[in-house]
């Protein structure tokens, strides 16, 4: 008798659960993390969702696409957010490591913005132009190189390794070296661990040049319009430039899951293809996937 009694509130415990679960109340929450481009539009969408009856609640952090998909590799992450797309190592290391293989979920584009304090009277860049300035051993390194009137060294402000959006920029703007690699970044880049905080140090530098997602846009730094080469009409950052490629820094943003998604996950995924998950999308100033 002591031992059933000591056994009951567990056993009731489980049937609850099961009983919760016939009634569809969630006892599980989703996590997703990743991408810091992405962190507004995944807390935008947890806030929404999760606000409903019977829907799961959403866990929403950043900490950069490479920080995501390490969880989603060790099992501690549902979805994983992402600027870029996973890479194949990656999905080697998930496939070996969680025996299944990755599943990929395009849901909008980004134009990655490059900023500027407002007091800087340059107004366009070109691909090239960005390289020198960002690459290792590129020949632009003070601005009274692009306008006489400007005296100083570039004050260049980026984002940490672990993120899709340093990946991105490296690869596009950097361009590949001798050997068929990206070029490094040059030496002295201030690597912030979110897209706010280079926004905020750009602010706060009138000698900054930095780069971000263009929903991160506020009042206090000026965006320049790139030109994919040298004399070619520069394009300012936009969501039609983003949709159809005519603005050279456009990329496609990413949700992955393992194998075949939860009925949880598989829900969630849905409703953010659904209009209401794409305005979210769209509100914070990306391209909907729709």
């Amino acid at each position: 008798m002591g031992l059933v009694r000591a056994l009951l509130p567990l056993v009731l415990a489980v049937l609850a659960a099961g009983c919760r679960a016939e009634r569809g109340v969630p006892n599980h929450t989703l996590s997703i993390k990743g991408s810091d481009t992405l962190v507004q539009v995944a807390t935008g969408w947890a806030e929404r969702y999760a606000g409903k009856p019977g829907r799961v609640p959403v866990n929403a952090s950043g900490g950069g696409s490479g920080v995501g998909i390490a969880g989603l590799i060790d099992g501690t992450v549902d979805i994983a957010t992402s600027s870029r797309e996973i890479r194949p190592r990656e999905r080697a290391a998930v496939l070996e490591h969680r025996g299944q293989a990755v599943q990929e979920h395009f849901i909008g584009s980004d134009a990655l913005a490059i900023f500027v304090h407002p007091s800087n009277p340059i107004e366009a860049l070109s691909l090239s132009q960005l390289g020198e300035i960002w690459a290792e051993n590129g020949t632009l390194t003070d601005w009274s190189q692009l306008d006489p009137t400007l005296r100083g060294r570039f004050v260049l402000i980026g984002r940490q390794n672990s993120s899709g959006t340093y990946d991105y920029f490296r690869e596009v703007v950097c361009g590949p070296g001798a050997d068929g690699k990206a070029r490094e970044f040059r030496g002295g880049v201030s690597e912030l661990s979110g897209s706010s905080e280079v926004i905020e140090k750009i602010a706060g530098a009138p000698l900054a040049l930095g780069y971000s997602g263009m929903g991160y846009r506020t009042p206090r730094v000026k965006w320049l319009a790139i030109a994919p080469k040298d004399g070619a009409p520069a394009v300012p950052p936009s969501a039609e430039g983003a949709r159809t490629g005519h603005y050279p820094l456009a990329r496609r943003l990413y949700l992955y899951t393992v194998g075949e998604p939860t009925a949880a996950s598989r829900a969630f995924l849905e409703w953010v293809l659904s209009d209401e998950g794409q305005e979210i999308v769209a509100r914070e100033g990306y391209v909907p996937a729709l």
